[in-house]
């Protein structure tokens, strides 16, 4: 199902940012962020969507789809676009969800710019926990050679910690250009909760669709997606000032490190679903919309 616009806003700096929607025109206004790899085209549920009342605004993060690029950025950056989407589509307040990756950034709007969101929910996002440096130094420990490698050069030369970043990810990214049916063995092997996802070939056209989206412009407009959590996030969990639901699915194997979330941020909620893994999300939609509105 497309959706309802596919549209760009101009930034104050010239930027062009591209966002969908969905769900109802007149809903109640709910910006999701996508993981990695992903785009503005993937909706978790659009009849859910529909069903709970919500408008959904999906944007690109800069340098992803149709979005110009952000060199460098931070994430503490993302927020200011977030509140310049918001002002373009006139909306005062709003919720935020964060799926994988983009819970990051869903983190970063609830502790910088909390006096716009009507709430928050961080789903199925490892990046708070298992490269949460600042908050949880042991964290380092549990990489990879090559992602502290990575880390260690972006305290110093973030530009060449990027370039750094891509040359790692170059075949992964290769791979998943080629293959992206790659994804879909992962996740299904990961968790059989999450085999149903794949039984509907529109579906899984869909989602194989937004991974190739993802670097439309190149690897050289994304590196700075790829590098971002090893550079000073500009907040801390433990800052965040507004309640918090956080999601995850049981049988997603590489979510660690859950209950450091929980004690980080002051109002958090958490609920698990043992019926499912990384995609989670598609399947329990509607509970996390009724949540965050």
């Amino acid at each position: 199902m497309p959706p309802l616009r596919d549209a760009t806003v101009t930034l104050p700096d010239g930027r062009r940012l591209a966002y969908t929607e969905w769900g109802l025109p007149d809903g109640e206004p709910v910006l999701g962020f996508h993981g990695t790899p992903g785009t503005r085209l993937w909706c978790p549920d659009e009849a859910a969507t529909t069903a709970a009342g919500v408008r959904l605004i999906m944007p690109d993060r800069p340098g992803i789809g149709r979005s110009d690029p952000l060199a460098p950025r931070s994430l503490a950056d993302w927020p200011k676009d977030v509140e310049r989407l918001a002002d373009a589509l006139g909306l005062s307040a709003f919720g935020v969800i964060g799926i994988s990756a983009g819970g990051s950034h869903a983190a970063a709007c609830a502790a910088l710019i909390p006096g716009r969101l009507r709430g928050a929910a961080l789903v199925a996002c490892r990046a708070l926990s298992e490269y949460n440096w600042a908050e949880r130094p042991t964290a380092r420990e549990e990489w990879s050679p090559e992602e502290r490698a990575e880390f260690d050069l972006a305290q110093v030369d973030p530009i060449a910690a990027a370039d750094l970043t891509v040359q790692h990810a170059a075949d992964w990214i290769e791979q998943l250009d080629e293959h992206p049916e790659i994804m879909q063995k992962q996740l299904e092997t990961a968790a059989d909760g999450d085999r149903w996802f794949f039984e509907d070939p529109s579906r899984v056209a869909t989602f194989e669709a937004t991974m190739r989206d993802w670097r439309r412009q190149g690897v050289e407009a994304i590196k700075w997606e790829l590098i971002e959590v090893f550079l000073p996030w500009g907040f801390r969990l433990a800052d965040i000032s507004i309640p918090v639901t956080i999601w995850f699915g049981s049988q997603d194997h590489r979510i660690k490190h859950m209950d450091f979330q929980a004690k980080a941020i002051p109002q958090s909620s958490v609920f698990v679903w043992p019926d499912s893994g990384h995609l989670g999300v598609a399947k329990h939609w509607s509970e996390i919309l009724e949540a965050v509105v």
